[in-house]
């Protein structure tokens, strides 16, 4: 055991630079509570330590963050009124530090009480306690700081050893911690700003992929699934390393593949929004309004002593038609759409009326799937103003490769996707791992534009058939398939 003396708690000026370069260098709200709560209590020989932020408009403290070398309980964020009921909010409230000795035996002068809820849960015995307040260049109030605990050996705390082993904080150490009170709040201030920031970038980005989805009800929930799908995708390569040893994540790379995920499709944005509004391939309204011909010709037939053997033949057409729209077709019923077309009657009005439109007939006459040539051109676009939208953004250094994974989520290894035709060496793994999942939402969705949803077998026996095909990487679809991480989904 060592005996802290005072000369190894004195913060100098070289530590003090040290640590004001280090805590304004740190963004992350999280890793910088952390770091200020580490580097002080190891100034001051202090067992634990809790950060409050003050919330102005509320006037409230919100207990951000807590750390304790003698217990680990979980930690769950909540707020207290800044007022003077509690420790913390006495000293946001009168803006004074407090050196208390024994919070269990606190001198009649304050008002507040020690919350002793936290000790009787965890066995826990909170002793000397100095709190002071965080506050900013213009002396207003960011924050609360509790340094709990200051011990005199290197110790865990136990019931039986607190008194002995805990010290009061004495005046060195409440200098300490007022010198310091500057750059914390400068560093909290940066940390606080920084996380309001990716908060408002979540935000945006949650509600840029709500307001594409909107306009394609065939991709509800599209983007969400995609996004899952390859958080834990992405998340079991790390955790094995026989197969993948090179691979691993953190939590920039965690961003960066959940930011990519959420905008890889806002490129059909810019994709007109009548081909996304189709349930087949005639665009919505088309359907009733060739259904109002097809009755108004055989009302005319009635009442023109047309024989019976003509309204059940446009009957027959008018299955074939809404077959059609959403089925493949064949050369018998390109024949029967080639007789619609041909079709044209009197209206009541002596106007010459067709039964199809050449655009219906256009449409109609898809041979597969339910999207044009021009069409299917558009879709393949948004890929590439995905790219375009993306990479007018001002991302910061470490989120620069956002645009291009995002937009390659339709590449394929062998060179033959879009929109750069990216071979396999060049192609970003985060690129790789989307195009696997979708594949899987593609085949697996319900409803889907083409064709019927398959079951989760049916649509991992299709990505194998991709991989050997080159379209997708051979490697992910194994482990997404033999790890059974599809079956999640």
């Amino acid at each position: 055991m060592i005996l802290l003396t005072e000369s190894e708690l004195k913060i100098t000026g070289e530590s003090f630079l040290e640590l004001a370069y280090t805590l304004v260098r740190i963004r992350d709200l999280d890793v910088l509570l952390e770091t200020i709560l580490k580097r002080i209590r190891g100034m001051l020989g202090a067992d634990a330590g809790s950060i409050f932020i003050y919330d102005d408009e509320k006037d409230e403290l919100i207990f951000k963050y807590t750390q304790n070398d003698s217990v680990q309980l979980p930690f769950k964020e909540f707020s207290i009124p800044a007022n003077e009921e509690s420790i913390a909010g006495y000293v946001a409230k009168t803006g004074s530090t407090l050196r208390l000795k024994d919070v269990y035996h606190l001198e009649d002068e304050y008002p507040f009480g020690f919350n002793v809820s936290f000790d009787k849960m965890s066995g826990y015995r909170t002793k000397s306690v100095l709190a002071f307040p965080i506050t900013d260049l213009n002396d207003q109030l960011t924050g609360v700081l509790q340094i709990i605990n200051k011990k005199r050996y290197e110790v865990p705390l136990t019931l039986e050893n607190v008194n002995r082993i805990v010290l009061p904080f004495n005046d060195n150490d409440e200098m300490v911690a007022e010198s310091l009170t500057g750059v914390i709040s400068l560093a909290l201030e940066n940390g606080v700003l920084y996380d309001n920031l990716e908060k408002m970038n979540e935000s945006f980005i949650t509600e840029l992929s709500k307001a594409l989805e909107n306009r394609e009800p065939f991709s509800m929930g599209h983007v969400n699934r995609v996004t899952a799908i390859c958080e834990t995708l992405a998340s079991e390569m790390h955790r094995d390393l026989d197969d993948f040893p090179d691979f691993f994540m953190n939590r920039l790379k965690d961003k960066i593949l959940r930011y990519s995920c959420r905008l890889h499709d806002i490129g059909k944005l810019f994709v007109p929004e009548k081909i996304f509004a189709k349930s087949g391939k005639l665009y919505p309204g088309m359907t009733e309004n060739i259904e109002n011909r097809f009755r108004l010709a055989k009302a005319c037939a009635r009442l023109g002593g047309r024989p019976k053997v003509l309204t059940d033949e446009l009957d027959r057409l008018l299955a074939v038609i809404k077959d059609a729209n959403i089925s493949d077709i064949d050369d018998k019923i390109a024949e029967d759409l080639a007789k619609c077309v041909g079709y044209i009657f009197e209206d009541s009005d002596g106007e010459d009326v067709k039964l199809l439109s050449e655009e219906e007939y256009a449409l109609l006459s898809i041979r597969e799937g339910i999207y044009t040539e021009d069409e299917l051109k558009s879709l393949r676009f948004h890929a590439l103003g995905t790219y375009e939208f993306l990479r007018n953004i001002p991302w910061t250094a470490e989120l620069r490769d956002v645009p291009v994974i995002a937009a390659s989520h339709h590449e394929k290894p062998d060179g033959t996707g879009y929109p750069f035709g990216t071979t396999d060496a060049d192609l970003h793994i985060f690129s790789k791992i989307m195009a696997v999942a979708e594949g899987y939402d593609h085949y697996t969705a319900d409803p889907r534009p083409c064709g019927q949803s398959m079951m989760p077998e049916e649509a991992a026996k299709a990505l194998r058939k991709d991989a050997e095909s080159g379209a997708l990487d051979k490697k992910i679809v194994n482990f997404f398939i033999n790890k059974e991480i599809y079956k999640r989904f």
